[in-house]
């Protein structure tokens, strides 16, 4: 039989939502604690005096919250990040052409230069063989 874990997002007893991740269930739950809040200010401030369209405002509110504290000036609102480009298409042809005619040439000193000292390395694998070495020499 299989296990299904299911979490059910509560408010003053009554059962909102049921999600199969915990992280959705939070973040319904932020939502409906940020409508509550929302709902308290403005029934403190007597300006909605219906309850359902109280209730459907904080909702809204809480649902469009980035937009929201955008429009308040409180924070920016989100957009696409994409690079600002404000050189004309000039400009951007000139920079181009420049940097097709851009050649990186390596530095000469970092070269290694041969020498005849190279040649006086001899292989000298020929003087150690293995044959001389016993059992009670290896580590």
């Amino acid at each position: 039989m299989p296990v299904v874990v299911k979490y059910v997002v509560e408010r003053n007893g009554v059962e909102k939502m049921t999600f199969s991740s915990k992280a959705q269930a939070d973040q319904y739950d932020k939502l409906l604690e940020t409508a509550e809040n929302l709902e308290e200010l403005l029934q403190d401030s007597g300006v909605v005096e219906d309850e359902q369209l109280k209730m459907s405002l904080a909702m809204y509110l809480a649902e469009n919250k980035e937009d929201v504290l955008a429009a308040l000036g409180n924070k920016r609102k989100k957009t696409p990040k994409k690079p600002v480009d404000n050189q004309t298409s000039e400009q951007q042809e000139e920079q181009q052409t420049l940097m097709d005619d851009l050649v990186i040439e390596p530095d000469e000193s970092s070269y290694i230069e041969e020498d005849d000292s190279a040649e006086s390395y001899r292989d000298d694998s020929d003087d150690y063989s293995m044959d001389q070495y016993s059992d009670s020499d290896a580590a």
